[in-house]
C-alpha cells in the first residue's frame, strides 16, 4: 500500500487528496517500510524528493516532509539514504525561495526523528542556518530556520564553548526575525518564534546569556506597546514570566529585577477586557 499511496500523493490532481495520501503514507512508513524491497525503496526515495520539489501546495509539501522524516528515521541509522542531507543542503542554497523553504522545513522535521545524527554536523548546520536566518526573500524561511535552531539547541553541549558561542552569535538575527513578524502583524509566526525562545530558557546550555538583558528589554518594550495587538503583547509578557521562573538567578545577577517590576506595574493597571477568561497584557 505504501507505493500506491505515494503515487496518489504525487500525482492526484486534487491537492486535498494528495495531502490525505501523504498523511496516511507517513502513518504506514514505520510499520511497513522495512518490508519493501531495496530497489523499490530507492525508487520511492527518488520519487518523493522529486514530488516535494514539484509540489505547489504548502500543506502537501509539509505532509511530504513528514514522510521524508519518517523514512529517514528508519533509513539513516541503517546507513541508507546517504544523499538525503546533501539534497537538503542544495535545496537550502537554491536561488528559488520555495526550494529553500522545503529544505529547511525538512531539516527542521528531521531534528524530531534523527536529531542525534544531525547533531554530528553542528558546525555545517550553524553555517547553513546563519545564511538562512537572514534570507532576503522569505519570512517563512527565516521563521522555519529559527524553529530549526530551537530544536538544534537541545543538542548543544553546555561544555562546548565553541558551539555555545556560535549559537549565541545567532541570537541577534533570531530576534530580528521576531521583530519582523511583530512589525508585520504576523501573529502565527510571532507565536512560533516566542515558543522557541521560551523553550531555550529551560535548557542547561547558556545560549541566551550573552543577550539576556537585550531580550528582557525587547520583551518589556513589546509588552508595553499599546499600539500592538494584545495577543502579541501577551506573548512578550509570557516570555518575561518564563524568565522569572527559569532564569531568576540571571535576572538578579544583572540587577534588573526592580527596574523590570517598575515597568511592568503600569501594564497591570491597564483596562481588562470584559471577558474574564480572555487573556490580556494586564492579566
Amino acid at each position: 500500500c505504501i507505493p500506491a499511496l505515494l503515487t496518489v500523493a504525487k500525482d492526484c490532481e486534487q491537492w486535498q487528496v494528495r495531502q490525505l495520501a501523504a498523511v496516511e503514507l507517513r502513518k504506514r512508513v514505520p510499520k511497513f517500510w522495512d518490508e519493501i524491497e531495496d530497489a523499490v525503496q530507492q525508487q520511492m526515495r527518488e520519487a518523493i524528493l522529486k514530488a516535494i520539489i514539484d509540489e505547489s501546495n504548502d500543506l502537501v509539501r509539509h505532509s511530504l516532509a513528514r514522510v521524508i522524516s519518517s523514512i529517514a528515521k528508519s533509513d539513516i541509522p541503517n546507513q541508507k539514504w546517504s544523499d538525503l542531507i546533501q539534497f537538503l543542503y542544495k535545496c537550502c542554497q537554491s536561488p528559488t525561495s520555495a526550494h529553500r523553504e522545503i529544505g529547511v522545513y525538512v531539516l527542521d522535521s528531521l531534528f524530531e526523528t534523527i536529531g542525534d545524527t544531525l547533531s554530528e554536523h553542528l558546525q555545517h548546520l550553524f553555517e547553513l542556518f546563519a545564511v538562512l536566518i537572514n534570507d532576503p526573500e522569505s519570512l517563512t524561511v527565516q521563521v522555519t530556520t529559527l524553529e530549526a535552531l530551537g530544536k538544534m539547541a537541545d543538542y548543544v553541549d553546555p561544555d562546548d564553548r565553541s558551539a555555545v558561542n556560535t549559537f549565541q552569535g545567532l541570537v541577534p538575527p533570531m530576534v530580528q526575525v521576531l521583530q519582523k513578524c511583530l512589525a508585520g502583524g504576523e501573529e502565527e509566526f510571532a507565536q512560533r518564534c516566542f515558543e522557541v525562545f521560551n523553550g531555550m530558557l529551560i535548557l542547561e546550555a547558556p545560549l541566551l546569556n550573552r543577550h539576556f538583558g537585550d531580550l528582557i528589554e525587547f520583551s518589556i518594550s513589546v509588552g508595553s506597546n499599546q499600539e500592538l495587538e494584545d495577543s502579541l503583547r501577551v506573548m512578550a509578557l509570557n516570555f518575561l514570566v518564563w524568565t522569572t521562573t527559569y532564569k531568576r538567578g540571571r535576572l538578579q545577577k544583572l540587577k534588573i529585577v526592580k527596574p523590570l517590576v517598575d515597568r511592568v506595574m503600569p501594564i497591570t493597571a491597564q483596562e481588562d477586557p470584559e471577558d474574564e477568561e480572555e487573556d490580556s497584557p494586564s492579566r
